[in-house]
């Protein structure tokens, strides 16, 4: 080696398990467990609840069919929505009316058995 080279550097590896010489021991691969070390156990999952039945109502959208009950608390004016396709059926007072306006709603009314 001339002067103007720098000292070349060890080469390190570190798939090696022998320790470098000066360097720190390698570390352990595996790990005892001692009288303090707490074992995991998975548990089962929580029991899967069923859902709920389908909500049978009054009324039936005429866009996508699904049966639903036109909220109470809406004010006459407001709109009634299909819970399901978000379709505009009619005003709350159109569906409150006795009989029901049936000629200005986007939903059937369903007779009970």
């Amino acid at each position: 080696m001339s002067e103007s080279e720098p000292p070349r550097r060890k080469t390190l590896s570190l798939k090696s398990p022998v320790a470098a010489p000066g360097g720190p021991p390698p570390l352990e691969r595996m790990v005892k467990p001692s009288a303090r070390t707490t074992v995991f156990t998975p548990q089962a999952p929580p029991p899967v609840e069923p859902p709920p039945p389908p909500a049978t109502g009054d009324w039936k959208c005429k866009p996508c069919g699904t049966r639903f009950d036109p909220p109470a608390e809406l004010a006459d004016g407001d709109s009634v929505r299909c819970p399901s396709c978000n379709a505009r059926l009619g005003l709350a007072s159109d569906f409150r009316s006795d009989p029901p306006n049936v000629a200005k709603l986007r939903a059937r009314w369903l007779k009970k058995a």
